[in-house]
């Protein structure tokens, strides 16, 4: 056989997904042609996608080696390393490659691949534009360019760039179901459900959405319409462990015990180290609590928290440091420049994760002139680049800010004179608030740290801003950095920021209620006495818990877990925590 017509078997198999025969054939052309740069990156190629990419790397580097001028081994040698975690080295090689084929749309699209994978997000975001620039009827990039947006908080483009990619395609499963969680977070929930439902009946096997459809049922306060989505997921993919721990907590007592046995067998084949095996220990652990067997439950907790303390370490020296950067920006009184471009104002609730923020925005969102928005987080966002390198905010930098993030608002009611912007991580940020919007109310959550700390030790968090929950330390390393930046605003912002205890709103909903709305200029009305009422859509752990009526059985839960909290108890700081810590 000749040397060509290796070349052609090879390409004609990898065509066909036959990686092993296209493997074959690309070595034996290699054998005829020792100096073939072709046949080297076809080696390459195959090596890569039989599951071997770091091999496939010295592959393709002698492709560039041989023909140095070879574009498509050094993006396949870009996209490997972006796939091995080397998004460094990939974006020094694109830099090059850039600059000698500038309209080579795919080398700007794997250039914005590896710098999102560093987090390089306007980077990114730029590159990908260019790659649209040089190919702007590609799908593909419009989606990925979504999800550039909707990871720096800039919902309303991710939305526009995935409607974008359904005018090529409107049956792109992928794009409908990438679609639902934006429009979610945009409060346009009911046409983030229809977009799903659509993707569900494109392609029924889907599991990402049957999964999405699943989740977007459970934000809406339909669980029941849930369970059967994420039961129809389980008979796609037996052991699928987002569905299996979706359905633990969501199942009644009896039904979730009987999981245990696919919990089992599916731990048995996931890997360590993963998400995946995270997921199906905090579901055990939920069978075991349905089953009594509390002890049981700790125990698959800890191996749960364990392995997401692992793949998302949390930093606290680079936290502490943006911290005490971001407060010595505003060491007096904070003055703030009046931008405000519209006479709706912004309520933001603050507090730690778990402390009945989303409560306070069920309860003030139910007046019947505030839009709640849940946590849009784009304010922080925007102001990323000026915290972390320490940026002039002059007022023309506020006035700027203040119109993007108005811009990426969504469409508000007509009447409506406040929105809630329930971040709860916007503590870190107050003084800039201020700045930003001189008549914005700051509400902030109090609740028992260890109350908030064995709530969030029993739920799972993908966010890497929430890492520190996955160590009793990094948790009350945390705890006391929120605790200290709040002694810091009440201090540079004396009567500004609202304190509600969370066991007193639980205690008298109406009677902390009304003054929740006093200090937000709103008028008290009796729908706001009654959260579980709420038909608005919740996006956050408490979805379920928020169409309870109010109740109090969260409140001093730790008590019947002093031992599992006793490291965590012993990093709080006694002085930040003395109202909590004296009990």
């Amino acid at each position: 056989m000749t040397y060509q017509r290796d070349i052609q078997d090879a390409g004609k198999f990898l065509q066909q997904g036959n990686y092993k025969r296209a493997l074959k054939a690309a070595q034996a052309a290699a054998k005829k042609s020792p100096r073939s740069a072709v046949a080297s990156n076809m080696i390459g190629i195959a090596t890569s996608a039989s599951g071997r990419p770091r091999e496939a790397i010295a592959h393709f580097q002698k492709a560039i080696d041989l023909e140095s001028n070879f574009t498509d081994a050094q993006k396949n040698l870009a996209q490997t390393l972006i796939l091995i975690g080397h998004s460094d080295a990939a974006i020094k090689l694109l830099a090059k490659s850039a600059s000698k084929a500038p309209s080579d749309w795919k080398v700007w699209y794997l250039k914005s691949q590896a710098e999102f994978h560093l987090g390089l997000n306007n980077a990114a975001w730029q590159s990908a534009t260019e790659a649209l620039s040089n190919n702007p009827n590609n799908p593909i990039i419009y989606r990925f360019r979504s999800g550039i947006s909707i990871a720096s908080g800039k919902i309303k483009d991710a939305i526009a760039d995935l409607e974008t990619a359904l005018e090529f395609d409107p049956n792109d499963v992928r794009a409908l179901t990438s679609l639902s969680l934006p429009l979610a977070r945009q409060t346009l929930s009911q046409r983030a459900l229809e977009v799903v439902q659509r993707a569900v009946e494109l392609a029924p096997g889907d599991v990402p959405a049957r999964n999405r459809l699943a989740t977007q049922l459970v934000e809406m306060g339909s669980p029941f319409e849930a369970i059967k989505h994420y039961k129809a997921v389980l008979d796609i993919e037996r052991d699928n462990p987002a569905a299996l721990e979706q359905l633990a907590y969501l199942l009644t007592e009896d039904d979730a015990i009987l999981l245990e046995p696919r919990i089992r067998t599916a731990l048995k084949k996931v890997k360590k180290n993963t998400e995946d095996r995270a997921s199906l220990l905090f579901a055990l652990s939920a069978v075991f609590s349905a089953k009594g067997e509390e002890d049981e439950a700790k125990k698959c907790l800890e191996l749960a928290n364990c392995e997401m303390a692992q793949l998302l370490p949390y930093n606290f020296d680079a936290d502490e440091k943006v911290t005490k950067t971001t407060l010595g920006r505003f060491n007096a009184i904070v003055e703030a420049h009046d931008t405000r471009p519209t006479d709706c104002n912004p309520i933001f609730v603050i507090g730690l994760p778990r402390s009945g923020t989303t409560l306070v925005e069920t309860i003030l969102g139910l007046n019947s002139s505030v839009a709640p928005l849940g946590e849009r987080g784009t304010v922080g966002f925007l102001l990323q680049e000026t915290i972390e390198h320490n940026l002039p905010f002059t007022p023309e930098d506020v006035a700027a800010l203040v119109r993007e993030d108005q811009r990426l608002l969504p469409t508000l009611p007509a009447g409506t004179v406040a929105y809630i912007d329930k971040m709860p991580e916007n503590y870190r940020i107050v003084g800039f608030l201020k700045q930003m919007y001189p008549a914005a109310r700051i509400v902030n959550v109090l609740r028992d740290p260890r109350d908030i700390a064995l709530s969030m030790w029993k739920s799972h968090f993908s966010s890497t801003v929430l890492s520190y929950s996955y160590d009793w330390k990094w948790m009350a390393e945390k705890f006391n950095l929120y605790a200290h930046s709040m002694e810091h605003w009440r201090r540079v912002l004396p009567s500004q920021i609202l304190d509600i205890r969370y066991e007193d709103l639980v205690q008298d909903v109406e009677s902390v209620g009304k003054r929740m709305a006093e200090f937000c200029e709103l008028n008290w009305e009796v729908a706001m006495a009654h959260p579980e009422l709420s038909t608005s859509q919740v996006l956050t752990l408490s979805a379920t818990q928020i169409r309870r009526p109010v109740h109090r059985d969260s409140v001093g839960k730790w008590q019947k877990n002093v031992d599992l909290l006793a490291s965590f108890v012993d990093g709080l700081d006694a002085d930040l925590w003395k109202d909590y810590l004296k009990n």
